[in-house]
């Protein structure tokens, strides 16, 4: 894998990781400062986004082998 790539997936995870925790203070504070109707369905509506989308990338890409990535698999992914 080149050094370019390697750059890209690390900048990947750390926005990644950024917008995680954007989103968890959002989530937090919904239902900390916010109380009311709505409050507590919009808050429980971004842990689902996190539980079920981010954490989820977060975690793939953290566990990604890119010793095992091939630069012939990142050209033919180039080509398509």
């Amino acid at each position: 894998m080149t050094a370019n790539t390697q750059r890209e997936i690390s900048e990947m995870k750390r926005e990644l990781k950024s917008i995680i925790t954007e989103i968890e203070a959002i989530e937090k504070n919904l239902r900390t400062d916010f109380i009311g109707i709505g409050s507590n369905v919009c808050a429980s509506r971004l842990k689902s986004l996190l539980n079920d989308r981010l954490y989820k990338a977060q975690k793939s890409l953290n566990n990604m082998n890119t010793s095992i990535v091939t630069d012939e698999f990142l050209a033919n992914q180039s080509n398509k």
